[in-house]
């Protein structure tokens, strides 16, 4: 009897757009969402009702780690995507060819980064996904229960499940419950959940954000980030290592930061976090012989654009304890909605290209001529200052196709 296989997804809220995609014969797709407005015509919607024990979020996790009785009757295989994904390539080919599915029970991507989980909750403070008491809390759980180191860490955001094995249900149950009891990281939980019942996993090796079957589009960015995360020195020991909230305070588009340095160290990075739409520029500091930089936004002139993740500033120095140190940088709007849109369409393109460090400029081709027509003549760039993505747009500028051309004058149109 042949697999009965469904793509599925949960979107509640409107944290998600519903990626299109081009069905596939013996394939069911299936969007689990709480919002009455959303439609597809690819996609098959399930209703679901909302949970007064569970935030939207939640609410998602939930349906992705447990299910839904749909799933249970009537379907042996699931592949859960989160709402973000795209699918770009053959699921049957993906699940024939890397899946392992004659042998395993569950098939999940390795993490791209990282192979621990303690170095992963060391990150999601860094990167202010977590707080740092929840991550505390379910870290004491997993010494206690003396859970080893690089135990292996996995990209939870696609997931081969063979849905209605009992050591699948009675892993799922676990998963979602120490989800719910400890920090809401569904990656921090999943490793401990598969060594404790002692369930083999395929892992699969390529890239979760960019491979031939999956590609990762950016979530909806719902507001902007008020306070930023400052770490001192390199932040190696959860329970030892420094790091403060701070409020930035805001006048026009003229953003200070004040704050005193607590430590003797020779590294601040500073989280400003999500801004999307703007630029930042005109970055000064109090202080002498400090090296700076920023990540991980594309750097033009002296002109930073933020992309969709958190921007950070790193600042190099010798810093002393009590020391006072007062940035000023200017964080002003991007004006032109058309220019916005286009710019977003980079910005997505060089996000991706950062997670899989290769450059992949794709889906201009068709309006090339529009933008050339749209943008006029690009200045020099001459002048651009060096950042985490300067070499990857150099050799794009320096080139002479088209697809180049477009890309230099989209940037430099920025700084208009």
């Amino acid at each position: 009897m042949e697999n009965r296989i469904c793509v599925y997804t949960c979107i509640t809220g409107d944290y998600d757009n519903l990626q299109s995609i081009e069905k596939e014969e013996g394939i069911d797709y299936l969007c689990f969402t709480n919002n009455p407005k959303l439609k597809s015509d690819c996609w098959s919607i399930v209703n679901i009702e909302d949970d007064k024990e569970l935030s939207d979020v939640g609410l998602s996790r939930k349906i992705k780690m447990i299910g839904h009785p749909v799933i249970a009757e009537q379907y042996d295989i699931s592949i859960w995507v989160d709402g973000a994904i795209q699918i770009r390539g053959s699921v049957k080919s993906f699940l024939k060819d890397v899946c392992g599915l004659d042998r395993y029970n569950i098939a999940c991507f390795r993490h791209r980064m990282r192979n621990c989980v303690y170095e992963e909750a060391l990150a999601c403070i860094v990167q202010r996904k977590a707080d740092k008491k929840d991550i505390l809390y379910l870290l004491d759980f997993l010494e206690q229960e003396r859970f080893p180191r690089n135990c292996g860490l996995a990209e939870c955001t696609v997931l081969v499940r063979r849905h209605n094995s009992a050591e699948v249900k009675q892993m799922m149950s676990l998963w979602f419950e120490l989800y719910s009891k400890y920090v809401k990281r569904d990656q921090l939980t999943f490793p401990y959940c598969i060594y404790k019942l002692g369930i083999e996993v395929c892992w699969i090796e390529s890239n979760v954000f960019d491979n031939p079957w999956f590609f990762w589009r950016a979530h909806k960015q719902l507001k902007e980030t008020a306070t930023c995360r400052i770490i001192y020195g390199d932040y190696k020991n959860i329970y030892k290592d420094y790091y403060v909230d701070q409020e930035m305070i805001f006048n026009g588009q003229t953003v200070r930061l004040g704050f005193n340095i607590p430590i003797n160290c020779k590294k601040i990075s500073i989280n400003i976090g999500k801004h999307f739409g703007r630029v930042l520029k005109d970055f000064k500091i109090n202080a002498e012989d400090v090296d700076i930089s920023f990540f991980p936004g594309i750097s033009i002139l002296n002109y930073k654009v933020f992309d969709y993740d958190d921007m950070v500033i790193f600042l190099q120095g010798d810093f002393s304890e009590k020391q006072e140190i007062c940035c000023f940088f200017e964080m002003p709007k991007l004006k032109d909605v058309e220019i916005q849109k286009l710019a977003e369409g980079l910005v997505e393109q060089y996000y991706y290209s950062k997670i899989v460090n290769e450059n992949k400029i794709i889906a201009l081709d068709h309006i090339s001529e529009d933008l050339v027509r749209k943008l006029g003549d690009a200045k020099k760039y001459d002048h651009l200052q060096s950042s985490p993505l300067f070499w990857k747009i150099k050799p794009l500028c320096e080139r002479q196709d088209l697809k180049a051309k477009i890309i230099r004058k989209l940037i430099l149109k920025f700084v208009d």
